[in-house]
Order: C-alpha cells, then sequence, then structure tokens
C-alpha cells in the first residue's frame, strides 16, 4: 500500500510541478516583456528622464525576470526529479537575488537603521551559506 501510496504522491508531485513550471513561463515572458518594455521606451525618449529612479525601476523589472527564471529552474530539477545540493543552491541564489533587488530600490534617504541592518545580516547570512555550500560541494562529490 505504501509503495502505491508513494507512486501516486510522486505522479502528483510532478503534475503540480510541470502546472506551476507552465506558469513561471508566463510570469517569466511578462517580467521580461516589463524591462523590454521600458528600457525601449528610456532609449527611444530622446527627452527620457534619465535619474536614478528610472534605472532602478529598469533594474527592478530585470531582477525580477532573473529571479523568476532562478524559481523556474528551481521546479523544472524538481520536475526532473533531482533533489539535493542543486535545489539548495538555487534557493540561496534565488534569496540573494531578492536581498540586491532590495538593496537596489530602497531609498537610502528615507530607509530606517534596523532595515539596513537586517538586509546587511540577510547578505552575510547568505554568503556564508553560499560559501560553506561551495566548500563542502566538492567533499561530497557531484550528485549528477
Amino acid at each position: 500500500m505504501s509503495d502505491t501510496l508513494r507512486t501516486f504522491f510522486n505522479l502528483f508531485e510532478k503534475l503540480v510541478a510541470a502546472l506551476l513550471l507552465l506558469g513561471m513561463v508566463v510570469v517569466i515572458g511578462l517580467a521580461a516583456w516589463a524591462f523590454l518594455r521600458t528600457a525601449g521606451e528610456t532609449a527611444m525618449n530622446p527627452q527620457a528622464d534619465l535619474a536614478y529612479s528610472t534605472f532602478q525601476r529598469m533594474f527592478d523589472r530585470l531582477l525580477a525576470a532573473v529571479i523568476a527564471l532562478e524559481l523556474a529552474r528551481s521546479v523544472l530539477l524538481l520536475v526532473e526529479g533531482h533533489r539535493g545540493l542543486v535545489q539548495v543552491r538555487i534557493i540561496l541564489v534565488i534569496g540573494i537575488l531578492a536581498v540586491v533587488r532590495k538593496l537596489i530600490l530602497i531609498e537610502l534617504e528615507t530607509a530606517e537603521a534596523p532595515i539596513l541592518f537586517g538586509l546587511a545580516a540577510a547578505v552575510i547570512a547568505l554568503g556564508v551559506v553560499f560559501a560553506l555550500l561551495n566548500w563542502l560541494e566538492p567533499a561530497r562529490g557531484p550528485e549528477d
């Protein structure tokens, strides 16, 4: 009975992951389109406002697309049946990208110290875990 249940759950997991992957394709397309549209509008307008806020908006859209792409990679690995350090590495990269995105978007003039300290702590923690993962992985050998 448990083998049948395990098989059913594995099939269910792969189906849900495949549906999520299809949804991520749409999200990635929308995020990439938003970035390309903003970059094109800025480039085509000779009187374009090249203030920092314009670049913040473009980087926000670019990083949103990259984060969605990394998340889709993680879901694809799940569909393919890969588990372990590869997925942990991707999740860490997503976390690092999300913090970097927040750092790019934050208005330093109005940001409060606890938020900045929290972001700094997140950067340090994610960086340390990523470095440890890279240090441990050669000792374990490749997973694939």
